[in-house]
């Protein structure tokens, strides 16, 4: 089982990453830039996680491979982005894919932590979407958790799906297959049908 979260975790690194380094060549960033973009929503999400539920040092820390995953996507993405079609496209569904990867995880840990419910799927949900914030705001974009985007409302039901599948049949794998396939499944059809959370319309008053 931990070899399998921990290929779970490199696999939402490098798609993570990839979004990050993405968005920076959409911003005609240098190779620094690069390299900065695709760590914020790699680790950033599970920095913060492992901060809040007191797990010193982070993650990254003492597993390194994490850092040279991100500069390897980082690189890659430098020299190969301008042969994409559409850089927005591909930014959109490396972030699905790891917003599904990093909501599971994430509520993953917090349980191992001995957390609550709620505090494992707000973990998941923060593990999955801070990261991507922190890109964003680098880049100078409106954060998609702030748009009309069902996003965050995406992990949520992932993280969900991932601890009631856990108590109902105390099966870790399928658990987490479930937790990636429920928020692929919410977060992949807003985007293919264009699926948005209601806003508030201002009235006079």
């Amino acid at each position: 089982m931990s070899e399998m979260i921990f290929w779970f975790e490199i696999a939402g690194t490098i798609v993570f990453a990839l979004s990050g380094a993405m968005a920076a060549a959409r911003k005609n960033l240098d190779i620094f830039g690069f390299l900065v973009v695709a760590l914020a929503p790699a680790i950033g999400g599970g920095t913060l996680r492992d901060l809040f539920l007191g797990q010193t040092p982070v993650f990254w820390v003492e597993q390194n491979v994490f850092l040279y995953v991100c500069f390897a996507a980082a690189i890659f993405t430098f020299f190969w982005a301008h042969k994409v079609a559409s850089r927005f496209t591909l930014l959109i569904w490396c972030d699905a894919f790891g917003l599904a990867l990093f909501a599971t995880l994430g509520t993953e840990r917090a349980l191992q932590a001995g957390v609550s419910d709620l505090v494992a799927v707000i973990m998941g949900t923060l593990t999955a979407i801070a990261g991507g914030l922190i890109r964003d705001i680098i880049c100078g974009e409106i954060p998609l958790i702030l748009r009309k985007e069902i996003y965050a409302m995406a992990a949520i039901f992932g993280s969900s799906t991932y601890l009631w599948s856990w108590k109902i049949w105390q099966e870790p794998s399928l658990a987490l297959a479930m937790g990636f396939f429920a928020t692929i499944a919410v977060r992949g059809a807003a985007i293919k049908y264009g699926w948005s959370m209601p806003i508030y319309k201002r009235t006079i008053g």
